[in-house]
């Protein structure tokens, strides 16, 4: 893509972290964007803001499990501006902590978790590319669809949904990019894998449904605990999301598709592969750069 201004974007969780981040970068380069979430009162608060800084934006209140939403969001992107160039796949959640196990291990995620995380992560960006793909690659124009990932979605670690959804997220964007070249359509693909962001994605539980509640009761005195201290490790650590915004534009301009937030966090990506190469036992994970987060 030659040039983002003008253009339109659409950002799924867009009133916080990564997905305001990006807006912010897109409405800097002369884009106008459609912000989607599920928090409807911080959206329109941050939607209100960014339009009395003369940014040309547009507040869609979406949840991204059901295809019905996604419909709803193009149909009002394409009310407010025509078309649609650029489409980032970023709401997630977590899952985590007190949010419906009994314990670590694969073996004891409950179906509601599971289902909580896997449709947000999984399914919602799937819901996007069946929704906006056709119309960007009936509209002809140069498109690009960003996925949003984790470095998680890229190293070996432990078995926390989490993981799995953003390895499964990364393997859909490559089977994305590979259809889309097959066809020779210009529509670009890139796949996000963020290290360590200054996001909400730990308390991400706030915006859990009703109906997929947790099975379990509240979070024990010890998790409430862990999930303060990564939430505030986060927050303090964390690359500003702003920057990852940056990151996201130039990545759509260079028509780049692996995109890594953090180079070191590189290593563990080589090792996984090393592992694969050699026929080795997968080597501890390496998680978001927290020694025992993995």
């Amino acid at each position: 893509m030659d040039s983002l201004e003008g253009k339109v974007a659409v950002v799924t969780g867009a009133a916080s972290g990564i997905g305001l981040g990006m807006t912010e970068a897109f409405a800097d380069r002369g884009m106008k964007v459609v912000m989607a979430d599920v928090e409807e009162a911080v959206l329109n608060a941050e939607a209100e803001r960014l339009s009395n800084a003369n940014f040309d934006v547009t507040p869609c209140v979406t949840d991204v499990r059901w295809r019905e939403e996604l419909d709803k969001l193009l149909a009002t992107a394409v009310d407010a501006y025509g078309k649609v160039h650029v489409l980032c796949n970023n709401a997630g959640v977590s899952g985590g902590l007190g949010s419906g196990g009994d314990g670590p291990g694969l073996w004891n995620t409950t179906d509601r978790e599971w289902d909580w995380v896997m449709s947000v992560n999984l399914q919602g960006v799937l819901q996007g590319v069946r929704a906006f793909v056709p119309h960007m690659l009936e509209h002809g124009e140069t498109s690009h669809v960003v996925n949003t990932s984790s470095i998680l979605g890229l190293t070996s670690g432990d078995g926390s949904v989490y993981s799995i959804s953003k390895h499964a997220v990364a393997r859909l964007s490559e089977g994305l990019y590979h259809d889309l070249q097959n066809q020779s359509a210009d529509v670009g693909v890139t796949l996000l894998c963020p290290g360590m962001i200054a996001t909400n994605i730990i308390t991400s539980a706030r915006n859990r449904p009703d109906d997929i509640a947790p099975d379990n009761a509240e979070p024990s005195a010890m998790q409430q605990e862990i999930m303060k201290r990564l939430d505030s490790h986060f927050k303090e650590a964390g690359m500003p999301p702003r920057e990852v915004g940056d990151m996201v534009a130039e990545a759509i301009l260079n028509n780049q598709f692996y995109l890594l937030t953090h180079a070191d966090n590189m290593a563990g990506v080589e090792k996984r592969f090393e592992d694969l190469t050699h026929l080795r036992n997968p080597a501890p994970g390496q998680g978001w750069g927290i020694p025992g987060v993995g």
